[in-house]
């Protein structure tokens, strides 16, 4: 009877003292909920990190190829230039010769 008797005389202080310890669990959980979730995101952060050297290492070596292939281009154009310009001179060497001949 005397749990009883305290009951009553602190009927207010029941529900405080029972929100209290909710509330305490409920922050608890959610800081745990919280730990976790940084945990999880801190991870993904290195692998996105992770990805992203692999992606500017896979950019840097494109952009070298390109490069590459840009200078390749300029040089078969410049050859073919060299190449037209030869023949065109051929041609009127040939028609020299076949004017030269028939004269």
């Amino acid at each position: 009877m005397n749990l009883i008797d305290l009951l009553k005389k602190n009927i207010v202080m029941v529900p405080v003292v029972a929100s209290l310890i909710v509330g305490t669990f409920t922050g608890v959980r959610y800081i745990v909920n919280l730990t976790d979730s940084i945990n999880g995101s801190v991870q993904e952060i290195v692998n996105l990190q992770r990805d992203l050297e692999v992606a500017q290492k896979a950019i840097v070596d494109l952009n070298t190829r390109l490069a590459s292939a840009e200078a390749t281009w300029q040089m078969a154009e410049n050859l073919y230039r060299q190449l037209a310009d030869q023949v065109r001179e051929h041609d009127y060497d040939i028609k020299d010769i076949n004017r030269d001949l028939n004269n």
